[in-house]
């Protein structure tokens, strides 16, 4: 007898191919049976009349490190079939934590990944992931370690080249975090501290991956006029590792470069791939991103964390110094203000309740409301906020998503941060159906089959996860079951966290986690290991 029997379900499998007609037999948390007529007992039968059965959804860069430890979390993923994510990206994982900078690092990676409840304690990777495995989890977790949290747990946030000590410390950090089961290494050669790294320190840094197949994944140091220089020093990192590259949400910046920029890299790193290094990628399908707004500042105005960050920003021949560079295009950081213009960034959240006004509003907005220009305006935020500001950036175009869509090896993300308050990106809440509603039913660049692929059985691919993303017997019964009216969402920037309607059951490891427009409570998540 079968724990579930879905019936006359439309199988999308996500391999990439054509719908097919078949009944599911789903026990002890596998798919064991697919057949287009099952004649079997079950402890329950679901007739799905033609609804469109697939793997549930992964999303393979999402910033839920601390968020998963909510106790609301696990809804916003439910409500789009999402059924496992992958935390830790851009070189940002929570782990691991050890004085003396514990409070240090904690307070850089807050605007992204949220704060730490209060009394929950953990210092390395393994302790992380035992702290996981105690909780009841509603979908799965897997997650890299941060090259950059790594480095600021063993020196801070300075300019400092790694002494033995502190190598050692790291390559210990890395280590502990493989053999505890990490899915990949994760780099942000554009944020602190991995910005003060050459490809061969960083080689030298996370030489204890070197040779393995676990992936270094990378937000590489610029994403418009830099791209292409950017693109091959991730390259170059990974040769000197010998490992396979994941870019991290390859798009490209600025009006001035699409169209043009993207081709040109792609080209390289096709170049790169038929040359024998393994290189994949992932996309979210906004044209507007979302970051801590501290990364719009210069490198050398970055060194030191939060605390010196805002002592520079407050003085003013430093400020000036600041304006200077962030005036005129820079072959040095990705300078967002300059490319893409101040009325493109928007206020997300922020720390304080004195300046929750400036939430939903543009800088230029800001500005004019206290009648400074518009880089002062974000200066002083940054001061006041002492750098726990988030922001939303218009950067991108439609034509260069579709175009990184349509690469064979390019997995569907959400970049998805989860700050403690504020107007988070929709994307948190409605990737799913923007992505579908936009790039499948509006525009035809793929079809429900490749989208599905690009969401299920090419994301675990890329993160080596053997038993999920398909439907086929033996793998985990991670489902989602489809409306036949599809999915769709009303999240948008005015109200972001609206939840995805249109998924009719989701399935996690055998146990029905939402039904009927409800969550049962069912907590059958794992943690997702190497």
């Amino acid at each position: 007898m079968y724990d579930f029997l879905f019936t006359n379900a439309s199988v999308i499998d996500g391999s990439g191919a054509a719908p097919y007609t078949a009944d599911i037999g789903v026990s002890d948390g596998k798919i064991v049976a697919i057949s287009p007529s099952l004649q079997v007992d079950a402890s329950r039968k679901i007739d799905l009349d033609g609804r469109i059965l697939a793997p549930g959804f992964i999303d393979i860069h999402r910033h839920a490190d601390a968020a998963l430890l909510r106790p609301e979390f696990g809804e916003a993923e439910l409500f789009q079939g999402i059924t496992t994510i992958v935390n830790g990206n851009c070189g940002m994982s929570v782990t691991p934590l050890s004085l003396p900078y514990r409070e240090e690092v904690l307070g850089y990676l807050s605007p992204v990944v949220g704060s730490l409840p209060a009394g929950v304690e953990f210092e390395s990777f393994s302790s992380y992931v035992s702290l996981l495995k105690r909780r009841a989890l509603p979908l799965n977790i897997g997650s890299h370690v941060g090259s950059g949290t790594m480095r600021a747990t063993a020196i801070g946030y300075r300019e400092k080249s790694l002494s033995n000590s502190a190598q050692k410390l790291l390559h210990q950090s890395l280590e502990e975090a493989m053999s505890a089961g990490a899915l990949g290494v994760s780099v942000g050669f554009s944020y602190m501290p991995d910005l003060y790294y050459s490809p061969e320190e960083l080689a030298e840094a996370l030489a204890p991956m070197r040779g393995t197949d676990i992936p270094l994944v990378c937000h590489v140091r610029g994403e418009g006029d830099m791209l292409y220089e950017s693109v091959r020093e991730a390259i170059e990192a990974a040769k000197l590792l010998s490992v396979p590259l994941h870019l991290s949400h390859f798009k490209c910046i600025g009006r001035r470069n699409w169209g043009t920029l993207l081709g040109k890299t792609i080209e390289l790193i096709e170049d790169s791939r038929q040359s024998g290094t393994e290189i994949m990628c992932d996309v979210y399908p906004w044209a507007a991103g979302s970051t801590q707004m501290a990364c719009l500042l210069p490198p050398q105005f970055l060194q030191g964390g939060p605390t010196q960050v805002v002592e520079r920003l407050a003085d003013t021949k430093k400020r000036k110094v600041c304006r200077d560079i962030m005036s005129r295009p820079s072959s040095e950081f990705e300078n967002i203000a300059e490319s893409m213009g101040w009325q493109s960034i928007y206020v997300s959240g922020l720390g304080s309740e004195k300046n929750r006004w400036c939430i939903g509003k543009s800088i230029v907005q800001i500005a004019e409301i206290r009648k400074v220009d518009p880089f002062d305006a974000a200066c002083d935020l940054l001061v006041e906020e002492n750098c726990n500001v988030t922001m939303v950036d218009y950067i991108t175009c439609e034509e260069d998503i579709e175009t990184i869509l349509r690469l064979n090896y390019s997995c569907l993300i959400s970049d998805a941060i989860y700050p403690d308050s504020g107007l988070p990106h929709p994307r948190g809440y409605g990737n799913v159906a923007m992505f579908l509603s936009e790039y499948v039913k509006k525009r035809g660049t793929l079809t429900i089959e490749q989208a599905v692929h690009k969401m299920t059985a090419l994301p675990a691919k890329a993160m080596r996860i053997k038993t999920k993303g398909l439907i086929r017997e033996g793998f985990d019964a991670d489902i989602v079951v489809i409306e036949k009216d599809g999915i769709r969402s009303e999240a948008d920037f005015e109200n972001p966290t609206r939840l995805t309607e249109g998924i009719y059951l989701a399935m996690v490891n055998g146990k029905i986690v939402l039904e009927g427009g409800s969550i049962t409570g069912a907590m059958s998540g794992r943690y997702v290991r190497r």
